[in-house]
């Protein structure tokens, strides 16, 4: 039987992809008739957007690692949850587990869920064990390697028929109507490859700066654009210089109109080592592009190896300067990958699609 009241769980301070999931989830529950409340950091990007939302009882309290050893802070939650008749709560984080979930227990929350948003094994601690077994009544994973790894360490923290695959879901029809601007001028006969993500070890631009010295071996024109900020632009760019390349890769900063971006390019580079779901991926399918990415974590469940693009293995820089070259020099080989991409994305990550899987966690 679906719970009437969900509470959504999130005291990340960021925004990221996991808070995405939590707002985006919480609007469409209000919107399907759900009574929703939230509850989020004290100072929080999360917070600060659904401020500006009717319908949604919004919390903000300090929570950190150590919140559920703190007897006013557990109080006060048992009391939103009872005041506001929750029947199930979703959480975001570890220390939303401990908190949240305890918390959830104490006020007679039905159903406590945790939501595992990264493909990192959770800890075989003494209090993870407690809480998987005493508080959680389920967990949601958010892809197949997510779920193989989350337990690697502990496989009967809890059991089988208690995980829930919800994939993260896309609004298709939001971002077709989102206006599209020019962003970059495409020089005669150039083929545009774009890369966006965090500039950090983890997105795995230097790899990409590689494949870029190897495809001015040939003398097809391209430029790779390179969008985002991060902890190691100094260094990428420097890197880019050393290497010959700064003619062919143009760091682009922060942007934050997302489709002009894609709409601008040919083909979508996704040099990240590992990722959780990767929404800039499913951007660029949406439009219809390719995708040239490694296959590691859960890329794989999104692109398809010869049907919507192409997966090489990690690191081997030689393969995804290859395959994207073999992209550059077919435009109708552009062409059929990328309307198959767009399917994939419709029929298996539309958000209406991924909602109903949520959905069907609850009533489980």
């Amino acid at each position: 039987m679906l719970p009437k009241t969900l509470c959504f769980f999130n005291s990340n301070k960021a925004w990221g992809g996991g808070e995405k999931w939590h707002f985006e989830n919480a609007l469409l529950a209000r919107d399907k008739g759900y009574s929703v409340c939230v509850v989020a950091n004290a100072t929080s990007v999360l917070a600060d957007r659904l401020e500006k939302e009717q319908g949604i009882r919004l919390l903000r309290v300090p929570i950190g690692n150590m919140s559920f050893l703190n007897p006013f802070t557990l109080l006060r939650l048992v009391r939103f949850f009872r005041a506001n008749a929750v029947q199930a709560i979703v959480m975001a984080l570890p220390s939303d587990m401990k908190a949240g979930g305890i918390a959830a227990r104490l006020a007679g929350v039905r159903d406590i869920i945790y939501r595992r948003g990264i493909a990192v094994p959770v800890r075989n601690s003494f209090l993870n064990r407690m809480l998987f077994h005493t508080v959680i009544t389920k967990l949601i994973v958010n892809s197949v390697e997510t779920k193989n790894c989350v337990l690697k360490h502990n496989a009967g923290m809890i059991t089988e028929d208690r995980v829930h695959l919800v994939h993260c879901g896309f609004d298709v029809a939001a971002f077709d109507k989102a206006p599209v601007a020019p962003m970059v001028a495409r020089k005669p006969g150039e083929v545009l490859i774009g890369n966006a993500g965090r500039l950090t070890p983890q997105k795995g631009q230097k790899l990409l700066i590689d494949a870029a010295a190897l495809l001015k071996e040939q003398p097809l024109p391209f430029r790779i654009l390179i969008a985002g900020t991060g902890e190691i632009e100094a260094e990428l760019k420097a890197y880019a210089a050393q290497r010959g390349v700064t003619d062919v890769v143009e760091f682009l900063g922060f942007v934050s109109d997302m489709k002009s971006f894609h709409a601008g390019l040919d083909i979508f580079a996704l040099s990240s080592l590992w990722e959780g779901f990767c929404y800039v991926q499913v951007e660029a399918m949406t439009l219809e592009h390719p995708v040239v990415a490694w296959n590691v974590s859960s890329i794989p469940e999104v692109v398809m190896d010869g049907e919507t693009g192409y997966l090489c293995r990690p690191e081997d820089v030689r393969c995804f300067a290859d395959r994207l070259l073999e992209l550059m020099r077919d435009e109708s080989l552009r062409k059929r990958l990328g309307e198959n991409g767009r399917r994939r994305i419709i029929e298996n990550f539309e958000m209406k699609k991924t909602f109903t899987d949520f959905e069907n966690c609850l009533n489980a």
